[in-house]
């Protein structure tokens, strides 16, 4: 038998935050990198971009809930 635990909003928020950074991180490195932007790159900087966007829209979600104002 297995157990289901439950995440607290504020868990919740704080790894979803912790991704945001990373993926910020990470398409900020491939804006300063030295070669030209080819497609490669820029499609590393939108999926990073958009994926550190995601994350901090869903830490601010789980933020409000454990505020209680969701």
């Amino acid at each position: 038998m297995t157990t289901q635990t439950e995440t607290r909003p504020q868990e919740i928020a704080a790894q979803a935050l912790a991704k945001a950074v990373e993926y910020a991180d990470r398409a900020d490195r491939y804006v300063k990198l030295d070669r030209h932007f080819d497609e490669f790159v820029s499609s590393r900087i939108t999926a990073y971009g958009g994926l550190a966007t995601v994350y901090a829209e869903v830490a601010k979600a789980a933020a409000a809930v454990a505020v209680g104002t969701a």
